[in-house]
C-alpha cells in the first residue's frame, strides 16, 4: 500500500505516526545547526513547506528521536538534547488591529507558559512577558525559537500603509526582545515570504543569517528531480499506466508544469510541492498552487506597475535589488520574485547579477492570465474563453472577428481608469497575446526600429503596430515605411501588416484596423 500524500499535513508528528509520505530533509537540517550554527531566517513563497520545516525544527528540539526514526539524521550523531521550544505562527495571529495583534500574541506567550507549567503574570506587557518567559525557559536548558510567516500581519495590512507600517513596529520590538535575550537562546529560525527592510524588522541582529539565497538551503524546501524520482516513482506509475503514457513522459511533463524554481547562485532546482502532491493525487496537469490564492495586495501593484512586467525575463539585476525593500516603496519584480512568480533563471558569478523569469508553465499560463483580467477588468473565465477564440482568428485570417474580441474584452476597462497611452494597451495586447501560448515576438529590434508584436502561426506570420486613438493607417505606413516585415520574409509564409488602434472616448472602446498582405 503506497503511503498517503500529504496534501493537507503541515504536522511532522502527524505525517510520521499517519503513514504519510515524508520526503527526507533531515540532512540539510542538521547541517543547518552543527558548528554552533544558531540564528536563521529563510524567505519562501506561500504554500511551499515553510511550515513542515518549523514543525520538523519543532520535533527535533523536543528531543523526540522516535518520530525521526529511519530518517538520515537518526541514524547521524545528532545528539538528540531536549530543548524548550517556543513556536509562534504568525499564520494564526489575527492582527486586525495593533490590540488585537498584541493580545493574541500575549494569548500565545501565556499558552506556551502554561504547557510549561510556568506563570508569567506578574509581568505587565506583551514583550517583558516574552522576556521573563525565555529567562525561566532557560533555567531548563536553553530556548529554541521557532518564528513561522512572520510577516503574515504586514502582508494582510499592507493595503493601509500606516496600519502596516504600526503592524512592522510591534513586530521589530518583539525580535528586540529576543536580541537582547540572546545569551538563553539555543536556535531562532524565522520564515516568511517576504524581506520588508530585514534590517529595520529584525534590527541589531547581526548574527542572523539570511539563508534564502544560500546554496546549502536551495534545496531545503520544494523537491529535487531525485526526490520525485525516487520517492514518487509508485504513484507516477500508477498515473503513466492510467494514462497509457510513459514514466519518462510523464516525468517530463511534471518538470515543465512543476520545476523550475532556483534560488541560489547553484544550478540546484526544486519543484513546487503544493503543486506536485496535488498533481499526484487528481491525476491532472493544473494550475494549483497559482489557484490556491493570489495576495489581493498584488492585484493593486500590478495595475500601478504592470509596465515592469513586459521586462520578463528581466535584463540583469543584483542580488541586492531584490533581497529586501520598505512598505512604502514595493518595487514588483522583487516582490514576484520574492513570493515566488519569478525565479532565478540565470546567474552570472562574475558581476553577481541575475536574470528572473517565470518559472515553470504552471506559473507563466496562469499569471499572464491574471494579468490580463486584473488590467482588463474582467474575469478569468472571459479572458481564456476571449484567448481561444483569438487563437482561431489568427488561424482562419479573420482580422474583422480579431477585432471584435479584442473590443469586448478590453471595453470592460471603465472609462475613469482608461489611460491615453500606448504603453497602457500595448501591454496588455501583449500579455494577452503571450497567453495564447503562440510564438510571439514583443518590442522586437531590427535595423530600422522597434516592430510592436510580431506572431508566427503555421500558415500566416503577422506584425501588428499599435496606435491609441489615431488613424490605424499610420501604424500600418510605420511598418511599410521601416520595413519592419523584411526579417521574416525567410519564413517563406504570407506576411500580414496590420496597423491597429484603440480608439478611446466617452462614448465607449473600439479597435480599428488596416491591412496589407505581402
Amino acid at each position: 500500500m503506497m503511503k498517503y500524500l500529504p496534501t493537507d499535513v503541515s504536522s511532522f508528528s502527524t505525517m510520521m505516526t499517519g503513514n504519510y509520505l515524508y520526503i527526507d530533509k533531515t540532512r540539510h537540517i542538521y547541517n543547518l545547526f552543527s558548528a554552533g550554527k544558531r540564528l536563521y531566517f529563510l524567505s519562501r513563497p506561500r504554500r511551499f513547506g515553510k511550515s513542515l520545516l518549523i514543525s520538523t525544527l519543532k520535533e527535533l528540539f523536543l528531543g523526540n528521536r522516535a518520530l525521526f526514526k529511519g530518517l538520515w539524521i537518526d541514524s547521524s550523531d545528532y545528539e538528540w538534547a531536549q530543548y524548550p521550544v517556543i513556536h509562534i505562527d504568525f499564520a494564526e495571529i489575527k492582527g486586525n488591529s495593533i490590540d488585537d495583534l498584541e493580545a493574541n500574541l500575549l494569548w500565545r506567550l501565556q499558552s506556551i507558559a502554561q504547557d510549561y507549567s510556568i506563570s508569567i503574570e506578574s509581568a505587565p506587557t506583551l514583550y517583558t512577558k516574552l522576556s521573563l518567559l525565555v529567562s525561566q525557559l532557560a533555567r531548563t536548558n536553553k530556548v529554541v525559537i521557532l518564528v513561522d510567516e512572520y510577516d503574515k500581519p504586514i502582508l494582510d495590512a499592507i493595503t493601509d500603509l500606516e496600519k502596516a507600517e504600526n503592524i512592522k513596529k510591534v513586530i521589530a520590538s518583539f525580535y528586540e526582545v529576543i536580541k537582547s535575550l540572546d545569551v538563553h537562546i539555543r536556535a531562532l529560525f524565522i520564515t516568511g515570504v517576504t524581506k520588508f527592510a530585514k534590517t529595520s524588522i529584525f534590527s541589531g541582529m547581526n548574527n542572523l543569517r539570511d539563508i534564502s539565497l544560500n546554496e546549502h538551503s536551495a534545496q531545503l524546501l520544494g523537491y529535487t528531480q531525485e526526490e520525485i524520482v525516487n520517492c514518487f516513482s509508485d504513484y507516477i506509475q500508477a498515473i503513466a499506466l492510467k494514462k497509457n503514457s510513459s514514466v519518462g513522459d510523464i516525468l517530463e511533463k511534471m518538470r515543465l508544469w512543476y520545476n523550475g524554481y532556483r534560488f541560489s547562485e547553484s544550478e540546484i532546482t526544486v519543484y513546487n510541492p503544493f503543486s506536485v502532491l496535488y498533481y499526484l493525487e487528481q491525476q491532472k496537469f493544473a494550475n494549483y498552487w497559482f489557484k490556491s490564492g493570489t495576495p489581493t495586495f498584488l492585484i493593486h501593484l500590478i495595475k500601478q506597475q504592470y509596465i515592469k512586467l513586459e521586462e520578463v525575463p528581466t535584463e540583469k539585476v543584483s542580488l541586492r535589488h531584490v533581497e529586501s525593500f520598505e512598505l512604502n516603496n514595493i518595487p514588483l519584480i522583487p516582490l514576484l520574485f520574492q513570493a515566488g512568480y519569478l525565479t532565478i533563471a540565470d546567474y552570472d558569478t562574475n558581476t553577481d547579477r541575475m536574470t528572473l523569469d517565470y518559472p515553470n508553465y504552471e506559473i507563466k499560463d496562469s499569471f499572464v492570465e491574471y494579468i490580463v483580467a486584473s488590467l482588463s477588468y474582467t474575469s478569468a473565465l472571459d479572458v481564456n474563453s476571449a484567448a481561444h477564440q483569438l487563437i482561431k482568428t489568427l488561424d482562419t485570417y479573420d482580422i474583422d472577428r480579431f477585432c471584435v474580441v479584442l473590443t469586448s474584452l478590453f471595453a470592460n476597462i471603465p472609462y475613469s481608469l482608461r489611460i491615453n497611452k500606448e504603453s497602457y494597451y500595448h501591454s496588455l495586447f501583449h500579455f494577452l497575446m503571450n497567453l495564447l501560448m503562440l510564438e510571439t515576438r514583443s518590442e522586437q529590434l531590427t535595423n530600422k526600429g522597434r516592430i510592436d508584436t510580431v506572431i508566427i502561426r503555421d500558415d500566416y506570420i503577422y506584425v501588428f503596430e499599435l496606435k491609441v486613438n489615431k488613424k490605424p493607417e499610420e501604424a500600418l505606413e510605420q511598418i511599410i515605411n521601416t520595413k519592419y516585415y523584411e526579417a521574416y520574409i525567410i519564413y517563406n509564409k504570407p506576411i500580414i501588416l496590420v496597423g491597429l488602434s484603440f480608439i478611446i472616448n466617452k462614448q465607449g472602446f473600439s479597435v480599428t484596423y488596416v491591412l496589407k498582405k505581402m
